[in-house]
């Protein structure tokens, strides 16, 4: 009988990490790759898909999922500016060098490397940074089951990483990379439409399958109603919700007339 997930959950100690901004990339016109050096704090361990707590200068803590694999010496994050606090200094003003305070890992969909049952992750925007951890772990610990990876962006300029998916692909056999256009700008060769429909269209039963989810939280809600539908159970789905500022503000002031 399978072990039930509550009780073969990562278990990291939760630490805080005095960081160096190691490297800056800049993926797509919002997306920066952020690379951390651990100064201090550690050893640190987390399991692929996990998140931390990542305080810029003297701004609020925000959450970002690693992207980097947990073997890997840099710390890796993609942070997409959403407009304010921690996304926009981080778009506009960090630089190399700077010094970083990292806490965690938190999480719970995280890989699970105890089972042998097909793979598919699904991402949208900068969802894609636990995606990239979890594939890229599953891919070096040997895991030779299939393994999809869904990464939905709107347009050509948002999809990033392509060439170091497609030279994963080309080395193992059991992995797929399919890159999703939701509102390519110009006619495409790529598939578009909604990243839960280029799903949709490729599988009619999803039943055996684990799935990892990322990106925004009404996406991630939608894929997992559909794959639910087609035989994923609820507890082989994996997603930590992530809301913007802004969308934590909408809930909370609606929350106060829910109870009225």
């Amino acid at each position: 009988m399978r072990t039930p997930v509550s009780e073969q959950a990562a278990r990291h100690p939760v630490r805080r990490l005095t960081c160096r901004v190691a490297t800056l990339e800049q993926a797509t016109p919002d997306i920066r790759i952020v690379r951390l050096e651990i100064t201090a704090g550690g050893p640190f361990t987390f399991s692929a898909g996990q998140y931390a707590r990542v305080a810029f200068d003297a701004l609020p803590a925000r959450d970002y999922s690693m992207a980097s694999r947990p073997d890997e010496p840099l710390l890796e994050f993609h942070i997409r500016d959403v407009g304010d606090g921690a996304s926009r200094y981080v778009a506009r003003d960090l630089r190399p060098g700077e010094t970083v305070t990292v806490e965690g890992p938190f999480g719970e969909a995280w890989l699970r490397r105890d089972h042998e049952r097909p793979i598919l992750a699904i991402a949208g925007g900068s969802g894609l940074a636990p995606m990239k951890s979890i594939v890229e772990t599953a891919l070096a610990c040997g895991m030779r089951q299939p393994i999809h990876l869904y990464f939905g962006a709107r347009d050509e300029q948002d999809i990033y990483l392509e060439r170091h998916f497609y030279d994963l692909a080309a080395k193992h056999r059991n992995f797929r990379y399919v890159p999703v256009l939701s509102e390519p700008s110009r006619a495409t060769g790529r598939r578009s439409g909604l990243v839960g429909e280029a799903v949709a269209a490729d599988f009619r039963d999803l039943r055996g399958y684990e799935a990892y989810l990322a990106g925004p939280p009404a996406m991630v809600e939608s894929v997992m109603g559909f794959l639910y539908r087609r035989g994923v159970r609820a507890e082989d789905m994996h997603a930590d919700p992530f809301y913007s500022e802004a969308e934590k503000a909408a809930m909370e002031a609606a929350e106060p007339a829910r109870g009225r």
